[in-house]
């Protein structure tokens, strides 16, 4: 091997260890992310019961869409019939909660 082969394979495999790490961070910023959104919702939810605001369907919603796409990407990355079972369950709580919302908005603006 002469020098320039030498240097392009040290580049190309610094190159992947750099593309692994990055992947590693997003990985791990998107588990971060998935715990924090529910929490702030839970947050939100229990400021808006103490000011007796009780429409709180629409947090669950957000919550509930994001975990819903997670686990169905996770599905078809995958390819586990875990994680498409709880995409389709966390799917019917998300529309579940949507309907709820939609109901409840219709009705404090009727009153």
């Amino acid at each position: 091997m002469n020098k320039e082969e030498i240097l392009k394979k040290a580049r190309e495999e610094a190159s992947k260890d750099q593309d692994e790490m990055e992947q590693a961070i997003l990985t791990k910023a998107l588990g971060i992310s998935t715990l924090v959104i529910p929490v702030l919702a839970i947050i939100f939810i229990l400021i808006r019961i103490k000011n007796s605001q009780y429409i709180i369907s629409d947090l669950i919603t957000i919550s509930l869409a994001q975990l819903f796409i997670s686990q169905l990407y996770q599905a078809i990355k995958m390819r586990r019939v875990i994680f498409m079972i709880t995409s389709i369950i966390t799917l019917v709580l998300t529309l579940f909660f949507f309907i709820t919302f939609i109901r409840e908005v219709m009705i404090w603006k009727i009153i």
